[in-house]
């Protein structure tokens, strides 16, 4: 017999919008070995949206955050305004000395 290893992890939404094209929403998300922050925006069907950034994340080794935690992760996340939160947490994690991987996906149509 197999024991599962369960996990409660955290999932929490800094920022949600809809409007009659798209579904906006910034996340910051755990698994068992990372934390990500990640901002989306999800075209509605019949929708596309040219040039605009469709998700960027930042995902950060759980064993290389060096005593950081998610908890002060997200407060720091929830000081600055949408526009800001990306740029001031590599700031951060470049400051502390924290590796990270960071990309950024657009949406692109050959039609």
């Amino acid at each position: 017999m197999h024991q599962l290893e369960l996990f409660d992890y955290r999932r929490d939404y800094l920022f949600k919008k809809d409007n009659q094209i798209a579904h906006y929403f910034d996340l910051l998300s755990e698994t068992k070995e990372t934390i990500s922050y990640s901002e989306h925006i999800e075209p509605k069907k019949g929708f596309s949206i040219c040039g605009m950034d469709y998700e960027e994340y930042i995902d950060v080794k759980k064993s290389d955050l060096n005593g950081l935690t998610y908890d002060e992760i997200h407060n720091y996340l929830l000081n600055f305004n949408k526009e800001q939160r990306i740029e001031k947490y590599k700031k951060l994690l470049e400051f502390r000395g924290i590796k990270f991987e960071y990309d950024l996906f657009t949406w692109n149509s050959d039609s």
